[in-house]
């Protein structure tokens, strides 16, 4: 169940990044492409891996995933 919890978080993870790429390319609010092609992935990387850690670290949490794998 920890594996497909985190390939699922990986593939959001990866949605919301093209998402944001999305928003910065193909909307009128781009302005410096190549500053925001750097930028997007630290934006949205670095508050996932956060979360992603104290989600993990929270032992409610780690209860339900064991709850589900049974």
């Amino acid at each position: 169940m920890k594996v497909l919890v985190s390939i699922i978080l990986r593939q959001l993870i990866f949605a919301v990044w093209l998402l944001a790429m999305w928003v910065l390319y193909c909307t009128p609010a781009c302005t410096h492409p190549i500053e925001h092609l750097i930028a997007a992935p630290v934006a949205v990387l670095i508050p996932a891996a956060v979360i992603m850690r104290r989600l993990c670290s929270d032992p409610r949490f780690m209860r339900w995933l064991d709850e589900q794998r049974q």
